[in-house]
């Protein structure tokens, strides 16, 4: 499990309280100054991101499409400040002594720095200057009456579940098209899926559902009822990341299709799905692929058919190999 900036900073004293704003800063420049070195060696040959490529395009936007932008990303930001701070002092409720001190302690300039984004949130309504910024190099960045403030999670393995949110929020009021760099078509793709209802076939053999090319094989005897309410379960969530890699591929993202990833959000009930390397995520709750096993790659070849725009061939899926049948002979 990844530890936290609280955690860290905490433990090795990085942070005094006198000024909120300015511990947190600083602390989170140390803490990110390792990965800023690494993507500085790799920015010449690492792909940008969606979210870095809105940043670019951004940087040269309208004024309200920056100031969408920048809050959508302070109002996310604030939100999860606000969440560190409450885990800190959650965690120092647990420790005694020096410990309980520092996390307490960080805990209250953590707060004082979400206090601090939602005033420039209040600035940003009021009208106030913004711009954004990104040098390829680190995390992007906004500016709101010339005060900088790092789009940086606190949590490094959150960074990219951060910015899908922040992008989703943005291209649900502007037309996103013009930043992607290899548009697939003009056709309208939803964000979202419609409610699927996967059909039935029973046989002596077995039973399968099936789903726009997708089947599951159950054996003959067992808790039907409990298959059908795990089989629309399965066919929502294929059904909604089948669509939610479409959009990316819309919007100009490349698919590693070797190497989709599926994690959990922490105090969240979203997973995340990483496209590729260069960070490209897409957020949805699917904890029914993440509970499975194997069960990612082995319906990849579907969602590669349904992305391309053919006829994805039928895929069958064992429903034993993923554990579904247990106790049911």
């Amino acid at each position: 499990m990844s530890r936290s900036a609280v955690e860290l900073a905490a433990d090795l004293g990085l942070c005094r309280f006198g000024k909120s704003q300015c511990a947190v800063i600083c602390c989170l420049v140390l803490l990110l100054a390792p990965v800023a070195s690494v993507l500085s060696q790799d920015a010449a040959q690492a792909p940008l991101s969606r979210f870095q490529r809105t940043a670019a395009y951004l940087q040269g936007a309208p004024a309200p499409e920056q100031t969408d932008f920048a809050s959508a990303a302070l109002t996310e930001l604030a939100a999860v400040y606000m969440a560190e701070a409450d885990l800190a002092r959650a965690q120092a409720a647990t420790l005694t002594g020096n410990g309980r001190a520092r996390l307490l302690g960080w805990s209250v300039a953590v707060d004082q720095y979400a206090n601090d984004l939602m005033l420039a949130l209040d600035d940003l309504e009021l009208g106030l200057p913004v711009s954004v910024r990104t040098d390829q190099q680190g995390p992007a960045a906004v500016t709101v009456a010339g005060k900088l403030v790092i789009l940086g999670h606190p949590r490094a393995d959150q960074q990219s579940a951060f910015e899908q949110r922040v992008l989703q929020d943005f291209c649900s009021l502007h037309n996103c098209e013009q930043i992607a760099t290899s548009p697939t078509g003009k056709e309208h793709i939803p964000m979202t899926a419609s409610r699927v209802n996967p059909r039935w076939t029973f046989a002596e053999g077995g039973s399968v559902c099936a789903n726009e090319g997708l089947e599951v094989y159950f054996p003959s005897a067992g808790k039907i009822a409990t298959w059908r309410g795990l089989c629309d379960e399965l066919a929502q969530e294929t059904v909604a990341l089948a669509t939610a890699i479409v959009w990316q591929i819309r919007y100009g993202v490349d698919i590693d299709w070797d190497d989709l990833e599926i994690t959990p959000t922490p105090e969240r009930p979203e997973h995340l799905v990483r496209l590729n390397t260069a960070g490209d995520s897409i957020v949805l709750t699917l904890p029914l692929l993440h509970s499975s096993p194997d069960l990612l790659a082995d319906i990849t070849p579907w969602l590669h058919g349904r992305a391309i725009g053919g006829e994805a061939a039928v895929t069958r899926l064992d429903a034993s190999l993923y554990g579904w049948t247990a106790g049911s002979q």
